[in-house]
C-alpha cells in the first residue's frame, strides 16, 4: 500500500546538480604570454537537476532544491539565482566541502568558437543523509541526476516506498552503482547518446525495450530534433515528432524537457500528453539564447501546443 503524504509540500523536489557557467567574450583566443581585454561577460546558472527545477518553476510547479551547496560564492550565487525563479531552496545541505559545478568558458568571437575549462572539485548533487525522509514522502515528484549517487539511491528507495514518482536524468554512465539508480527509476527519461554508450544499443526502440522493467511507468529516449520515443509496457513504442522552430541555441534543452515532464506528473495529463507538453517547452527554449533565458511559461506553452502541428 502507498504511504504518498495526501498534502504535498512541493510539486517537485530535486537533489542533484548545480552549475555556475562565467562566459568571458574576447575578439580571438589569446596567446600564451599575451594580455588581452575582454569584451563582455556574463554568469549563467545550469546543471541538470538546478536547471530542470527552474523549468518545472516557470511553469507554474512548485519546486525545491535539496541537494549540497557550500558557503563559497558560487554557492550562494546558485542559491540566490534559484530563489529569484521562484526555487525554494530551504532544503539546501551546507556542507564545508561542497560546491557546485565551476566552468570559465571563453567565447572567441571572430570564429564564433568556445573553450571549456572547468572544475568538479568539491561535493555535488545528493547528500548521503539528507533531506529526511519525511521531506521527501511531502513531495509530488522527486528529481534525480547522477551526482551523488550514494544519496540519490537513498532518496529514490524512500520515494518508491512511498509510491511518489521518480524521473532521473543521467550523463555518466561510468559510475559501478549507476545501474543500481537507473533500476530506482520509473520515469526514465534519457538521452539518445546516454542509452547509446549505457546499453550499447543505437536503434532506439531495441534500446527503450532494453531498459524497460515490470517497475517502470514510462521508458523515454530524447534525440533533439529527431523528437523521442517513449513506451509504458516496454512492448508497444510510440514516437513524439520534434516541434519546428528556429532554434538560435539548445543548450538546455533536455533538462527543460525533464522538467516540464517533472511538473506535468502533477497535472491530469496522460503519458503522451506530458511528453508532447515537455517536448514543446524544449522546443521554445530553443529559440532563445542560453540556458534558461527561453524557458517558458505555462500559459506560453499551452499557446504554442494549440497552434503547432
Amino acid at each position: 500500500m502507498s504511504t504518498k503524504a495526501a498534502f504535498k509540500r512541493w510539486d517537485v523536489l530535486g537533489l542533484g546538480s548545480s552549475t555556475v557557467d562565467d562566459f568571458l567574450y574576447v575578439p580571438i583566443y589569446p596567446q600564451p604570454d599575451t594580455k588581452m581585454e575582454v569584451e563582455d561577460s556574463q554568469r549563467y546558472g545550469g546543471g541538470l537537476t538546478a536547471t530542470a527545477l527552474v523549468a518545472a518553476a516557470r511553469l507554474g510547479a512548485r519546486a525545491a532544491f535539496g541537494g549540497l551547496l557550500g558557503d563559497d560564492e558560487i554557492s550562494r550565487w546558485v542559491e540566490t539565482d534559484l530563489q529569484r525563479e521562484g526555487v525554494d531552496t530551504s532544503l539546501v545541505v551546507r556542507h564545508p566541502d561542497a560546491r557546485p559545478i565551476h566552468a570559465v568558458i571563453v567565447v572567441e568571437e571572430t570564429h564564433q568558437t568556445r573553450t571549456i575549462l572547468y572544475s568538479l572539485k568539491g561535493q555535488v548533487g545528493a547528500d548521503d543523509t539528507r533531506p529526511a525522509a519525511d521531506v521527501i514522502r511531502s513531495s509530488g515528484v522527486l528529481f534525480i541526476d547522477d551526482f551523488g549517487i550514494p544519496g540519490q539511491i537513498r532518496a529514490a528507495t524512500i520515494a518508491r516506498e512511498a509510491g511518489i514518482p521518480v524521473v532521473g536524468d543521467f550523463e555518466r554512465e561510468a559510475s559501478p552503482r549507476i545501474p543500481e539508480l537507473i533500476d530506482l527509476v520509473d520515469h526514465l527519461i534519457l538521452s539518445i547518446g546516454f542509452t547509446e554508450r549505457y546499453t550499447h544499443i543505437r536503434e532506439p526502440e531495441a534500446a527503450l525495450r532494453h531498459l524497460w522493467n515490470e517497475t517502470r511507468a514510462v521508458v523515454v529516449l530524447t534525440a533533439g530534433t529527431h523528437g523521442c520515443w517513449y513506451s509504458t509496457d516496454g512492448r508497444q513504442v510510440q514516437h513524439q515528432p520534434a516541434f519546428a522552430v528556429k532554434a538560435v541555441d539548445t543548450t538546455g534543452c533536455g533538462d527543460v524537457f525533464h522538467g516540464a515532464y517533472a511538473a506535468a506528473l502533477n497535472w491530469d495529463m496522460s503519458t503522451a500528453e506530458r511528453i508532447r507538453f515537455a517536448s514543446a517547452a524544449a522546443a521554445l527554449k530553443a529559440t532563445q539564447p542560453g540556458g534558461r533565458r527561453g524557458i517558458p511559461t505555462r500559459d506560453m506553452t499551452e499557446a504554442f501546443l494549440k497552434t503547432a502541428t
